[in-house]
Formats: structure tokens, sequence, C-alpha cells
């Protein structure tokens, strides 16, 4: 469901790098021997800020290329594709969905209230009744009436109610004295109230409307956060796959460095230049580097999981079974100082959450505006016009006298003839006015309702306040990050080349086992440190930009133009 109301755009909206070619492009080892940890040329250092301290040489970036090999068993997939496939599978978004549709359709039921209606009544009597009279003829009375309705009303917005109506009875009796037998009376009449103080305007009677569509917005603000959020988690969780994948090599190569140095120094101890006791050390030192591969092993397998469950891909099915193989390399591309200032506006002008407070006060206001208008006395102006006319079959009636014959008798069509004539017409007209003394409950509910909106304003106020420390932790953690991943390049390439240093002097004795491995154990550190600081880095950006509610945007992702229900 989520695909109908979200407009993806593969082809530019790439994540932290462009289509992997090149530099972000792996050679395939397929393990068929210890990869060794591959580096590109190092990317222009920034400025160090005029500590005076001449510039270090190129560094090598610590990630390997993509592979151009795709295995059957590898599925590949690049941060766009992870992008994509969330957006398209999440079940939380489809559900956020439904609730937008739900409220579209909240909408319409509101706006029904205005709708006109049409009626009908269709009735039938019979009646056999004894008379009292003793000029009765005859003594039993028997009436039957048929009698049918059509009307159409309608409450406008205004607060207006009218009825329009059409009305016909047939009545026919055994009565000597009734003048028509069948008799048809036909009557249209009109009816209108107007309220003239409580209920009375647009605004007022329109008021149902405006909240619903408040929270339509609402819902949709909603969604929008539901997206940003499950965009960066599935960010996150596909750098921290990298990471896991990446420190697996770094750890490789450690324990490829143990082993080595293990050979050298069995060798030595055979030409008796070095005690047995140095073999021990380096041999459990590579089977604590070879734990380290272990649990890194099982690191990857969880994010793994992870990503796959974002992804909605079922663990069982033929892509569960498969490794992840990242596409994307984390890049290391700081950007010019960020203006707090500009970030933090930028924040309030589309943080989701915080535009949903603010479209919630407007609906508080609204009910307010409600409930002043509840608190009137109810006055309404009421007023009726009808039209009647009669026929039927004229009967000569005789009181002792001379018959005589109604003059309305004629067929059933003279009736609406007589009616339209408006010479047989009723009115009436009138004021209808009600208070409840005291008025309490009107005059609590607009209490209440102004206590809702002052509460709002201190959560909006709060929730300012929220994303203000928000964004400031959040430019400052990317800032952090910078200059740690800085830092780390300097700490790596020192614990080269002490390490390069330290073998050199084992080489010609002047160095031990133990230290060259406490060499190697460092220079794994750094390299660990150098690849965490990296992927901080990108998912420092990916906090800011979710803080800031930038996501979107940056990935070229657009929710779908309000279609009508």
């Amino acid at each position: 469901m989520a695909i109908n109301i979200l407009i993806f755009h593969p082809l530019t909206a790439r994540a932290e790098s462009d289509t992997p070619t090149g530099e972000n492009r792996f050679r395939l080892q397929a393990g068929l021997e210890l990869p060794g940890t591959l580096y590109a040329e190092d990317m222009e250092q920034p400025d160090s800020g005029g500590s005076g301290e001449a510039p270090l040489p190129a560094s090598k970036e610590p990630f390997g290329e993509k592979p151009d090999i795709v295995l059957s068993n590898i599925l590949q997939l690049s941060l766009t594709e992870v992008i994509q496939t969330t957006i398209q599978n999440n079940i939380t978004i489809a559900v956020q969905e439904y609730n937008s549709r739900i409220q579209r359709q909240n909408i319409i039921n509101n706006e029904a209230a205005f709708d006109p209606s049409v009626n009908m009544e269709l009735r039938a009597q019979d009646d056999t009744l004894p008379i009292a009279s003793a000029f009765a003829n005859p003594p039993i009375s028997e009436t039957e009436q048929q009698r049918w309705k059509l009307g159409l009303n309608q409450r406008l917005k205004f607060g207006t109610e009218y009825e329009l109506f059409y009305e016909g009875i047939r009545d026919t009796t055994n009565s000597l004295f009734a003048g028509l037998n069948p008799q048809f009376s036909t009557r249209f009449e009109v009816n209108m109230t107007q309220p003239l103080l409580k209920n009375f305007g647009r605004d007022v009677n329109e008021t149902n409307i405006y909240i619903a569509r408040n929270n339509l917005s609402i819902s949709q603000y909603d969604f929008k956060s539901q997206v940003i959020d499950i965009i960066t988690d599935a960010e996150n969780v596909y750098w921290d796959l990298v990471f896991s994948q990446e420190d697996l090599k770094v750890k490789q190569q450690s324990v490829q460095r143990a082993r080595d140095l293990e050979q050298r120094v069995k060798a030595q101890v055979e030409v008796g230049t070095m005690a047995p006791l140095e073999i021990l050390q380096a041999q459990s030192e590579v089977a604590s580097r070879e734990e380290s591969v272990i649990n890194a092993e099982k690191l990857i397998q969880d994010n793994e999981d992870n990503l796959k469950n974002i992804l909605n891909i079922a663990f069982d099915s033929e892509k569960g079974t498969k490794n992840i193989q990242p596409l994307d390399a984390p890049q290391y591309d700081p950007e010019a100082k960020i203006n707090l200032d500009h970030a933090i506006g930028e924040a309030l002008l589309n943080r989701p959450d915080y535009l949903s407070k603010k479209k919630e006060l407007d609906s508080r206001n609204i009910q307010v505006e409600f409930n002043k208008n509840q608190v009137y006395p109810t006055l309404d102006l009421v007023a009726s016009y009808g039209l009647n006319g009669i026929t039927g079959d004229a009967q000569a009636v005789s009181l002792g006298g001379a018959p005589r014959v109604s003059q309305f008798g004629g067929d059933f069509g003279r009736g609406f003839g007589r009616a339209g004539s408006a010479d047989f017409d009723s009115w009436s007209a009138g004021l209808v006015f009600s208070y409840p003394l005291g008025n309490r409950a009107a005059e609590s509910q607009l209490t209440s309702a102004k206590l809702e909106v002052a509460k709002l304003l201190l959560d909006i106020k709060d929730l300012e306040k929220t994303i203000i420390i928000e964004v400031r932790e959040a430019v400052r953690k990317l800032e952090t990050d910078i200059k740690r991943v800085q830092a780390a390049r300097v700490a790596r390439r020192l614990a080269e080349e002490t390490l390069s240093a330290e073998l050199k002097k084992f080489e010609v004795g002047l160095s031990t086992s133990f230290q060259v491995l406490e060499f190697q154990t460092d220079l794994a550190e750094e390299q660990s440190k150098e690849l965490l600081a990296i992927i901080d880095f990108n998912k420092s950006r990916i906090n800011l930009r979710r803080v800031i509610a930038t996501t979107l945007d940056h990935h070229k992702i657009q929710l779908a133009a309000e279609q009508n229900p």
C-alpha cells in the first residue's frame, strides 16, 4: 500500500554515494585467500584550523572496493535500493496510510451532515366507529384514508434548516353528509428554521469539518514522521552492517599478522635465537584474535537480520537465506561549518511532530470559538408557508331542504390546480427562545476548551525546546565526528609506522614478540576506530537530517499529492 502514497525517484535518489563505480567499487576476493585491508587514495585533508602543524602524508581510506562479480548466495544492495525496498515493503508505512485514508473518510462523514435528504411516507388507515349523535346517519361511521408524502429537507452551512414537502390525502366515508366522497386533499408546504444567536454562522456549523481536515493533516504529518524514522533506521542498520563487515577484515588481518609472527618466532626458536616461551605468547595471541573474528562474524549476522527485518524479507525466503553485501561505501566529505541558527529554523519549519502540534492547536482554537457560540441563548426564527387544494366526487347533500352539491368537486388534477392558484394558502412566523438558567454546561465546556489550548501551548513550547536541544546535539555530534575521523587517521598512521619500526627492531633482535604483538593489537584497534569514526560521521549526518526533517528531500522522496478519497 505504501507505494501508492510515496513517489520515489530512484534515478536521482542517491544516498551517501552515487552509482558504485570507480573508487566505490570493490574487487572480489572470493574468499580463496585472506584479504588484506584494501585502501583507496585518501581524500583531500580538511584544514587543520591553523594549528601550525605540517600536513600529514596522504592516508589510505579503510574501506575496500565493491565486488564486480555477483555470487549466487550473495544479495547485493545499494543504500538507495534499501530505502526504496523499505518504503515499498514496510508494514508500519502501510498501516499509517490506512490511518490517512480513514481520516479522509471522516471529512466526508462530517460534510455529509449538509447533504439534502429525500423523505417519502405512505400510510393507510381504516376506522369503524360508533357515533353517539342521534342525528348520525348512519349511526356507525366507516372511514378509510390513504396518505402519501414526499419531501426534501436540508441543513445549510449557515445553520438554516428547511423542509419542502408535498402531501396528498384520499378520504372515503359512509356518511351521507360528506360533500366530496372520495375526497382528495393536496398540500405543498415549506418550513424554515434560522438560528439567530446559538448555532448561527458558517464557521460554527462547519466546526467538525475544519477539525476533521486538521486531523487529516495531523495524520499526514504522523505518516511523514514515520517514514523519516523508518528510513533513518534503515540507513543506520545499513552502515552498521558495512562497519561490521569491514571490521571483520581488520580482525582477520590482525589474525594473519599474529600467525606470520608465530611462524617467524618458530623459525628463530628452531635456530636457537629465541626461547620457546615466545612461541606460546604468539599462539595465545592468535587464539585470542580468532575469538574476535568469531564475535565479528556473529555481529555481521545480527546486522544482516536487522536489515532483512526492516526490508520485510522473510528469513526462509530465497532472499532471506542469502548474505547481504552492501554496495555503497561510507563517505567522509565534511561540509562547510553548519549554521546552527539556520538548522534550528529549518527544524521548526519542517519537523512533522512540531507542525502536527500546531495543527492540533488550530483545532483547539476552532473548538474554543464553537464553545463561545454555544454559550449564547437559543433564538430561532421559524416560518412556514403552505398551498392547499381539494377535489373529489361531489355528492348531493340534503339537510331537510333542497339538495346541495360542493363546488370543489372535480378530478384528481383539479386539486393541484387549486393549490397552485395560491387562493388557498396558509403561513406562520415567529421566534423561539430558549436559555438554560445558569448555563453551566456551556460555560464549563468553554472553560475546558480554553484550558486545553493553554495546556497545548505549553506542550508546543516544550517541544520547541526539545527540538532545539536535538539540533544542537546533532550538530555538535557531527562536528565531533569530523574531528574524530581526523584524529583516528593520525593515530592509525602512527600505529602503522610504529609497528613497522618495531618489526625492523624484531628482525635484528632488539625487540620481543610480546612487544610486536602489542603494537599489532594497537594497529588493529586504531584501524577499527577509524572505521567506526567514519561510520559514525555518516550516521551523524543521517541523524542531523532526521532532527531537521530533511531526510525525504535528501533522498528525493515526495509524499504523494493529496488525492480524492
